[in-house]
């Protein structure tokens, strides 16, 4: 069944959803350490459409780190690179301490494992420059834009890295990687450290729900093929400590950071961003996630409906 929305309707959805919540707060949260000072309080949301058209409100141009993110990128690289048999594999290999990173004491944060197994298996091998020339011209196809490097994270993490050990964390722990440590450890990091816009996220995502095709240049990213996999990984990861319940509430696949940035895919449709840095329990992007739901619901967009949106001017 198909159900036709009007763009006049989406853009209404955003202006409400950032009326709503453009001064909500909740007791108690509060930016990441690792935030720019200066972003706290900001708050924006970005819609695009398989069409390319685009609905903006707010901060929507404030740079934030990606953070976790990043796997959104790497696994579409993964996927030009290996089955999503061999994927799912590959992140199951081994063994992994209770919580994955969170079982590893002391650890630093910025520093996870499953992100490090992540970018251990994709190709070159030993050549974290190599890696990283791939990831960042991926990022800039998705993004239509490249994502800004954050010196200040980036050393920040570094520095942590070195002087908690990591390298010897992950081996005393048993964590397998497929490539080198200091390899994956580097461009991990990098890619955790880098700074985007919702409008970059959006874009992103629009790219995956329009089967790897660029809604605004009409360019191929990738194999429209991989987007199943994609939207499917995004799903089973879901935000951050909420993944369950936003699946069942909302039906939408997405993903959250640390930097208080969220991005849901609507294959067909196009996808839906928001960020706010103000984060719950310290790792909860709420906000974000109300923004988001909120345009979802009053669009009547989920992915387990059998009514499938289209939409018109």
């Amino acid at each position: 069944m198909e159900r036709i929305i009007k763009q006049a309707a989406v853009e209404a959805a955003v202006n409400s959803a950032y009326d709503k919540f453009k001064t909500f707060r909740v007791e108690g949260s509060g930016p990441d350490s690792r935030i720019a000072p200066e972003i706290a309080g900001k708050f924006g949301i970005s819609v695009r459409l398989t069409d390319g058209t685009s609905f903006d409100r707010g901060d929507t141009a404030t740079l934030f780190p990606m953070g976790s993110l990043l796997r959104i990128p790497v696994a579409i690289l993964a996927f030009t690179q290996i089955s999503p048999e061999n994927f799912v594999k590959e992140m199951s290999t081994g063994k992994c301490p209770t919580g994955c990173d969170r079982g590893i004491e002391n650890r630093p944060k910025g520093v996870h494992a499953k992100n490090l197994r992540m970018v251990s298996f994709i190709q070159p091998q030993g050549d974290a420059d190599g890696k990283m020339q791939l990831l960042s011209d991926l990022m800039i196809s998705l993004m239509g834009s490249s994502p800004v490097m954050d010196d200040r994270l980036y050393e920040r993490s570094v520095r942590e890295n070195e002087a908690k050990g990591v390298e010897n964390l992950l081996a005393t722990n048993g964590y397998e990687l497929y490539d080198s440590a200091p390899v994956s450890l580097e461009v991990a990091t990098k890619l955790h450290s880098m700074l985007v816009t919702t409008g970059q996220l959006a874009r992103m995502g629009a790219v995956i729900a329009a089967d790897g095709t660029d809604p605004v240049t009409g360019h191929s990213v990738y194999d429209g093929e991989i987007s199943q996999w994609v939207v499917g990984m995004m799903a089973s990861k879901g935000p951050k400590r909420i993944k369950k319940t936003w699946l069942v509430c909302t039906g939408l696949p997405a993903m959250s950071s640390f930097g208080g940035g969220l991005v849901a895919v609507i294959p067909g449709f196009g996808s839906i961003a928001a960020f706010a840095p103000e984060l719950v329990d310290g790792v909860i992007a709420l906000k974000s996630a109300m923004a988001v739901k909120e345009v979802a619901s009053l669009l009547g967009l989920n992915v387990f409906s059998n009514i499938r949106p289209r939409v018109e001017k």
